[in-house]
C-alpha cells in the first residue's frame, strides 16, 4: 500500500474568469472605482454587481455591463494605472 501524499497545486482563479461585470458613467465614459482604494471596481458577475447598487448611489447613476477579462484589464490600464478590485 502506498501512503504517499498527493501533490497539491494552487488554483489560479483569475485565469478561470472569462468575463466580469463593470459600471460606466455613460456621460463621461469613466468607470466605477472603489471609494476606499481608488481601484477599478470589478464584480465577478451581474448578480454581485447589482447587489452593490443598493449600497452605492454612484453605481445607481451608472450603467452596468459585462466585459471580457481582457477588456477589463484594458480599462483598468487606461483609467486606474492597471489597478482593479474584484468583488466576489
Amino acid at each position: 500500500m502506498n501512503n504517499a501524499e498527493p501533490e497539491l497545486y494552487p488554483i489560479d482563479f483569475l485565469s478561470m474568469i472569462s468575463s466580469v461585470w463593470v459600471y460606466v458613467n455613460p456621460l463621461t465614459g469613466k468607470h466605477a472605482k472603489s471609494t476606499t482604494t481608488g481601484k477599478l471596481a470589478v464584480f465577478l458577475n451581474e448578480e454581485i454587481g447589482r447587489s452593490w447598487e443598493t449600497k452605492s448611489t454612484n453605481l445607481q447613476k451608472m450603467v452596468g455591463y459585462m466585459a471580457t477579462w481582457g477588456e477589463m484589464i484594458e480599462i483598468s490600464n487606461n483609467q486606474t494605472g492597471g489597478e482593479y478590485e474584484l468583488f466576489t
